[in-house]
């Protein structure tokens, strides 16, 4: 049985963490809300699980606790931000606001980051835009660890997708997908919980099949070349429109020395629904649309037919009630940074 622990005495446990370090306020507060709100959803991978890294990655110097943004608007409706090499999670979520103010003006807005660092969860930023009544997509390219089609090592990364729409009287409709079939930190999950994996996620330095994580060396795309082909349009976006490296020149986030800096890129849109169709009557639409979804009939009576983001949202409300759970090896990692803080961490 796992150990769960208040979301909110967390969110306090992060913050005063990220405080000792000196990180300023206007980073802390979404790297905060970020990690909390993505493991609400159950998206554990990508969310607390990361602390003791970002951590080390401050001590180290690759990650910025007091960046100056640079905002450079290119056009009525696209710009780039320099992110001087803090959290993602920061850099994402401002340049999001960013493109929000000119969708607002313009119906359509584009954003470019550049000189940024693991970034999450797509989901944090495209919901940000969802929350606004705006339509909202999330890219970021990131380390070597997708296989290539008919080779038997990677070359692009895992390269995310995240869109989002608004839905009347219920939370936005969120695809959030990896390119791959699970991300690298979700091998890592298991590595840490000495758990073998399904076959077809990862294959070993011969490029092979396996269901052992420690030997694991590249992910299985999503659709064969279709999950890869996606990969390499995402990596375009990230890369080129940022001026980034790409494939093998990116810092991979774990196996490099943690004093180098990632020069990731990010690439952010938003559409204001409101240009194109009467707000209300989208939000309606797409509640009716996800109803008539979820009411298709059943292959297995057991299982029910969902819509993208479904899952995440009834873990949201279940572990904002009963806490979310801490795997022994966080929780281990979570009580020494809370000893030297003297941060009373106690689980419900």
């Amino acid at each position: 049985m796992l150990s769960k622990y208040n979301h909110k005495l967390l969110a306090d446990f992060i913050n005063k963490s990220l405080k000792e370090k000196k990180v300023v306020e206007k980073v802390a507060k979404d790297v905060v809300s970020s990690l909390i709100e993505t493991s609400l959803r159950g998206v554990d991978s990508h969310g607390i699980r990361l602390l003791p890294h970002y951590l080390k990655a401050i001590d180290s110097g690759r990650i910025n606790i007091d960046p100056n943004f640079i905002f450079n608007k290119t056009s009525e409706g696209t710009g780039k931000l320099d992110a001087d090499h803090t959290f993602g999670h920061a850099s994402g979520a401002l340049a999001m606001n960013y493109a929000l103010d000119m969708a607002s003006e313009n119906g359509i807005s584009c954003v470019s980051v550049f000189n940024s660092t693991h970034f999450g969860a797509a989901s944090y930023f495209s919901l940000i835009a969802a929350r606004k009544n705006m339509v909202g997509i999330s890219f970021t390219h990131a380390d070597s660890l997708l296989l290539s089609h008919s080779s038997n090592r990677s070359f692009f990364g895992t390269n995310p997708i995240c869109v989002t729409f608004p839905v009347m009287d219920e939370e936005p409709f969120c695809l959030d997908m990896a390119t791959s079939l699970v991300s690298w930190n979700k091998i890592l999950e298991c590595r840490s919980s000495k758990k073998e994996i399904p076959k077809g996620w990862g294959v070993d330095k011969d490029g092979l099949d396996t269901t052992n994580p420690n030997e694991v060396r590249s992910l299985i795309p999503a659709g064969s070349y279709k999950g890869f082909g996606l990969s390499m349009v995402i990596e375009i976006l990230c890369s080129f429109l940022g001026g980034m490296p790409y494939g093998h020149d990116i810092t991979k986030m774990y196996s490099d020395p943690i004093d180098s800096k990632r020069n990731l890129a990010h690439f952010f849109m938003a559409i204001d629904i409101s240009k194109f169709q009467p707000l209300d009557d989208f939000r309606l639409r797409m509640k009716n649309l996800m109803n008539l979804v979820r009411n298709e009939p059943r292959a297995d009576y057991s299982t029910p037919v969902l819509c993208p983001g479904d899952p995440e949202k009834a873990t949201f409300e279940e572990r904002s009630k009963s806490g979310i759970p801490l795997d022994s090896e966080t929780e281990k990692a979570f009580k020494k940074i809370a000893n030297n803080l003297k941060f009373v961490l106690e689980s419900i």
